[in-house]
């Protein structure tokens, strides 16, 4: 398994996880002591995760990394999705 692979399964193994601990936060499956912090990590982790797949299209030019590139650049908007829609919702 070359590099390029490599980046471009941590590019989609990155918002997977992500994911994972969102859906867990939300509907608290394992108690957790995270308090809002699943909500918050994409803005830390999908640039990263968008670089890596980025970096494997332009070597390899594959699905996967394209997949990657996707789904970091979709859940990096959650945090900013979650405060909006908290806002108009709730009104806080």
């Amino acid at each position: 398994m070359n590099v390029n692979k490599v980046g471009a399964v941590i590019s989609i193994l990155i918002p997977v996880l992500l994911t994972l601990l969102i859906i867990n936060f939300l509907y608290e499956i394992i108690p957790t002591i995270f308090q809002g912090l699943p909500i918050f990590l994409p803005l830390f982790f999908c640039p990263l995760g968008i670089i890596l797949a980025f970096i494997s299209y332009k070597a390899d030019k594959n699905r996967w990394s394209k997949i990657g590139i996707i789904l970091n650049a979709v859940l990096f908007f959650t945090p900013f999705i979650w405060m909006i829609g908290g806002t108009i919702f709730f009104g806080v």
